[in-house]
């Protein structure tokens, strides 16, 4: 037993060194050869997906995945994102949820299949877009990126909304001897994602009001009776339990240890009240901001502990456990045999290509046009919303477990969104060339 999971750390860490001297050699994101390091692995037999470590591991690596992006976002930047993202994450859960619906009932005929492929392929992934930024310097980034990030949350929230409304729709269709459904049986459906969702957010900010500090103004405080009320209870729970006390007392380790206990909890919560484990790692890493280390009296001293533990957490999740998440993606593209590979090849590039031709218009013409952004920063974004990873395969599978679709269906999804990754690395690289050529060309 022991021996075999020393055995699959050591060719997950393999995977990872060859990924970033690849990645090194040739400049291009790393992310790209941790999905490819996956696909070769489980295809020459040395890993398997059904691994318990693996698994643990890659749950792992979503909660610092997610944990690490809010700490890099703050509050304000995340909210005025939300404002100019959230149109872009509708125009890209509609569009290519109806595309790709069409497309594979164009090609199956088959009305449960096709909306299974279409919620799959509706959502964005996070991931595969900050980890190839993160590897681009250009001057637009801090600009564009909290736009990119929240329009793909927003995306992606929709998308387990509509999957938890849909997921039941299907399955009640299903096993169902009849051929409808009532549209009570749909409220109720619907009823459960979106409560749970608007119940998890309620707790997120009693945490982020009582244990973090937020302050209201004092005329809002004023006129609410209960702000007044939680305002007097925050200042005595803060006093003893607020986040200085954890983490702005406490040299840097221990801050660490603190900090990685709250993206735990935070996803214990969001899982405990029915909703994504990666959404709640990353809305508590978005409420710890430099203020929760303020107790220490020298400025310095304060940004260096703060960031010490922050590039702790960094280097943990973008050279450990992200990278073996995303090898976990690779690891769901096992090749049976190359019959089945030449059978669903085409049509993956199909679905490959009609969604990125969707996506695109969906981000880069709403980010034009209603956004108002520069057509070469539209360009970008419509780019950079391309990737396909978590909330794909979490659909994928819960699909496959629910028999709403086959093993050879799961595959196609695979290589269609594999595809569509190995896509980003390379175009999202030249975008940002081309978006800081303009920027410069601009300024002379």
């Amino acid at each position: 037993m022991e021996m075999t999971i020393i055995l699959i750390l050591l060719n997950l860490l393999m995977i990872i060194i060859a990924s970033l001297w690849a990645s090194k050699k040739s400049g291009i994101a790393d992310v790209l050869f941790y999905l490819i390091g996956g696909l070769i692995a489980v295809n020459l037999h040395l890993l398997t997906p059904e691994s318990p470590t693996i698994e643990i591991f890659s749950f792992i690596g979503t909660i610092f995945l997610f944990f690490y992006l809010g700490l890099e976002e703050n509050l304000q930047g995340f909210t005025e994102g939300i404002k100019k993202g959230w149109k872009i994450a509708v125009a890209g859960v509609i569009l290519p949820f109806s595309a790709i619906y069409f497309t594979e009932y164009t090609l199956s005929h088959d009305i449960i299949k096709s909306i299974v492929f279409a919620m799959a392929f509706a959502p964005t992934s996070i991931g595969i877009a900050f980890l190839t930024l993160n590897t681009l310097s250009f001057s637009a980034k801090n600009k564009l990126q909290p736009i990119i990030v929240a329009a793909a949350l927003t995306d992606d929230v929709l998308s387990l909304i509509l999957w938890g409304v849909l997921g039941g729709i299907l399955v009640s269709l299903h096993t169902s001897t009849s051929t409808g459904i009532s549209l009570n049986t749909i409220l109720i459906l619907g009823s459960e994602p979106v409560s749970h969702f608007l119940i998890f957010m309620t707790y997120m900010g009693l945490i982020a009001y009582l244990f973090f500090h937020f302050r209201p103004t004092v005329s809002l405080t004023q006129q609410n009776a209960l702000l007044k009320l939680l305002n007097k209870t925050k200042k005595s729970i803060y006093t003893h339990a607020g986040a200085i006390n954890f983490l702005g007392k406490q040299e840097h380790n221990t801050a660490i240890v603190f900090m990685l206990f709250l993206a735990f909890l935070g996803s214990f919560i969001a899982e405990y009240l029915g909703t994504s484990v990666a959404l709640g790692a990353y809305f508590m890493g978005l409420i710890i901001n430099k203020e929760h280390f303020d107790v220490i009296p020298s400025m310095q001293s304060k940004n260096d502990n703060f960031h010490s533990s922050v590039e702790k957490l960094r280097f943990l999740t973008l050279y450990f456990f992200a990278p073996i998440f995303f090898i976990s993606i690779g690891l769901h593209m096992e090749i049976a045999s190359l019959n089945l590979l030449f059978e669903v090849l085409a049509q993956a590039f199909l679905l490959a290509g009609v969604l990125f031709i969707i996506q695109f218009i969906a981000a880069a013409f709403t980010a034009k046009y209603i956004n108002h952004l520069p057509w070469h920063s539209s360009a970008l974004i419509g780019i950079a919303m391309q990737g396909r990873a978590e909330v794909t395969f979490l659909v994928g599978m819960a699909a496959l477990s629910m028999d709403l679709i086959s093993q050879a269906d799961l595959l196609l999804i695979s290589l269609s969104a594999f595809i569509l990754n190995l896509s980003v690395p390379f175009l999202l690289k030249y975008a940002a060339h081309y978006h800081e050529a303009k920027d410069q060309s601009a300024i002379i």
